[in-house]
């Protein structure tokens, strides 16, 4: 059974507790389901979209194996920040996750945003550069699947019907290699590891990129999936751990997080993929 832990207080300074009606992700509590295997892929592979960058500056490389291209970073505060100017009404806890003592630049990745949230962002993103011709008619951005997720990372064939079933499934696999503990450099986690010299976040790209060009796979903060963590359930999947984490078992690669999807917390980001076609 994965061991329940808490978001907050990993190893770092913590922000101070706020008055919040936000609950906590929750860690997976539930014993994971016998592995079922997975059915093979049926056809030709899917095709990726090209390397390209986008309007905002968002640059996306290919993930082979998958039908899409992701983007190399975590979304940045600048990037939604260009959403929120141009959508009256975005929720603006994204701004200042703890007022004053959660120091956010533009190229961090923007935090205390919500699976709706994140989605909202991509399906505007998806209007706007089509209106431009930036992609194409059967393009779009939106949220990389557990299984996308788990490719880019590097975990080779996991087993499992749901997200759930799959977690903490493979052991000794960690983004930056099999090592415990990490390695200087490895990414931004909790402090008690001492891999990194920052309190908070990071900026985007602050960390080498794994063998796909992908940056904090690792770190930095929670990233949204699409799915749902079981058949019938209500919370969507997190993956990558956090700023603020620093148990082996959290920093698995194939660790799930689940939580609602209206949930903000300041660990909390995402990452856009591209899917159809090639951008440019």
């Amino acid at each position: 059974m994965i061991a329940a832990v808490a978001l907050v207080g990993c190893g770092k300074k913590a922000p101070p507790a706020e008055p919040d009606t936000n609950a906590e992700p929750k860690v997976a509590a539930k014993k994971p389901e016998p592995a079922k295997g997975e059915p093979k892929a049926a056809g030709k592979k899917p095709t990726p979209p090209k390397a390209f960058t986008n309007t905002l500056g968002m640059k996306f490389v290919p993930v082979s194996g998958t039908e899409v291209a992701f983007c190399i970073w975590e979304t940045r505060v600048k990037d939604y920040a260009a959403y929120a100017a141009a959508n009256a009404g975005v929720d603006g806890n994204w701004k200042k996750p703890f007022g004053d003592k959660f120091k956010q630049a533009d190229t961090h990745p923007v935090v205390n945003v919500s699976w709706e949230d994140a989605n909202a962002f991509c399906a505007w993103l998806t209007k706007k550069e089509l209106a431009e011709g930036k992609i194409k008619a059967g393009q779009k951005y939106r949220l990389p699947t557990d299984a996308e997720w788990s490719v880019a990372v590097g975990l080779g064939r996991e087993t499992g019907s749901t997200p759930e079933a799959k977690n903490g499934g493979l052991r000794d696999v960690y983004p930056w290699g099999k090592e415990w503990p990490p390695p200087k450099g490895a990414g931004n986690y909790g402090g008690s590891l001492n891999v990194d010299n920052y309190e908070y976040t990071s900026p985007a790209g602050s960390f080498a990129a794994n063998k796909l060009g992908l940056h904090d796979m690792g770190g930095n903060v929670w990233e949204w999936c699409e799915d749902w963590y079981r058949s019938g359930n209500s919370y969507r999947v997190l993956r990558g751990a956090s700023w603020n984490y620093y148990y082996p078992v959290d920093l698995l690669s194939s660790f799930r997080l689940n939580f609602t999807p209206g949930g903000r917390y300041y660990s909390i980001g995402f990452r856009c993929v591209l899917v159809g076609g090639s951008g440019g």
